[in-house]
């Protein structure tokens, strides 16, 4: 029998996957869906709010991308670049895909066409429990979930946007929220703490 420590000691070299030529696109009016499913139909239409309102929002240009791993990019008013990745439904396993692709992104800097500070990841809905809001929290699971595992990529920044209608919004509670710490022996103070 094979050691542990051999398998998982020995080199490996993966195969390399031929990879589509990129595509960076810039919006310049309304952007057609690539399809009628209905996260094509979402992503076209993040795409064209951004473009639509790009004087509201301090954005100078929106790009988007193909085979780039992450939907587009948008470049601000200040000239800070951001990837702009698009869920339809935002949960754990969105996040992560979410995630995993931003990552991959940056690794590969060949292939990415200009470097950037962050990325913004923009969703329709929350589903499954991260569409939860239990009665001890002051906002909805799926904002907490992301922010505590999935904001912060390697150092860089990667903010949660909802588009709803023609609202874009962020974290719902700007500012500090109150947190109650958990008591873990003895009887809580009125900061929450065990005394």
């Amino acid at each position: 029998m094979t050691k542990l420590s051999d398998l998982v000691g020995r080199p490996v070299t993966p195969e390399v996957k031929e990879r589509q030529e990129p595509n960076v696109e810039l919006v310049t009016k309304q952007v057609v869906a690539r399809s009628q499913k209905p996260h094509d139909q979402f992503e076209a239409a993040v795409l064209t709010y951004l473009w639509a309102n790009k004087k509201s929002l301090g954005v100078r240009r929106v790009e988007r991308f193909t085979n780039l791993l992450v939907d587009g990019g948008v470049e601000l008013n200040d000239g800070r670049r951001l990837t702009i990745e698009v869920k339809y439904r935002m949960n754990w396993e969105k996040a992560c895909q979410a995630e995993y692709q931003f990552r991959n992104f940056m690794k590969r800097a060949d292939r990415r066409p200009y470097p950037v500070v962050g990325g913004i990841v923009v969703f329709e809905e929350f589903s499954g429990d991260w569409d939860r809001r239990p009665a001890i929290r002051q906002v909805t699971n799926g904002w907490n979930f992301w922010y505590m595992s999935h904001a912060d990529v390697e150092g860089l920044r990667l903010d949660l946007l909802q588009l709803r209608g023609d609202r874009l919004e962020g974290y719902p509670s700007p500012g500090v929220i109150p947190v109650v710490e958990p008591v873990l022996s003895g009887k809580a103070t009125t900061t929450g703490r065990a005394k």
